[in-house]
């Protein structure tokens, strides 16, 4: 064996050390935590925006009652939970896709 072949197979050993040790260093553990504080703390916002746009929608309808003018008298009205209030039968819980 020749001093370059060895030399060239102790290169190679160190470099798979190096390799093994580069991932296991505080530094990245570190980057690594931030990362994942930063997609949690995203995520939380992005999940909060979304459910909070979603109970806009279905409290809008509450604002903008329907009316039902197949429903003509108050038992009828009163008897499928809803209002009657001016001689018209109201929907509070509609959808607003409707």
């Amino acid at each position: 064996m020749s001093l370059a072949s060895i030399e060239r197979r102790l290169q190679h050993k160190l470099d798979l050390q190096q390799a093994v040790n580069y991932k296991l260093n505080p530094v990245n553990f570190v980057l690594l935590l931030v990362a994942l504080i930063i997609l949690g703390s995203s995520s939380f916002i992005i999940a909060s925006y979304v459910f909070s746009s979603v109970s806009s929608i279905v409290s809008s309808s509450d604002a903008n009652p329907t009316s039902i003018p197949w429903i003509d008298n108050k038992f009828d009205c009163q008897s499928s939970s809803r209002t009657w209030r001016d001689n018209k039968c109201w929907d509070y819980e509609h959808d607003p896709m409707f």
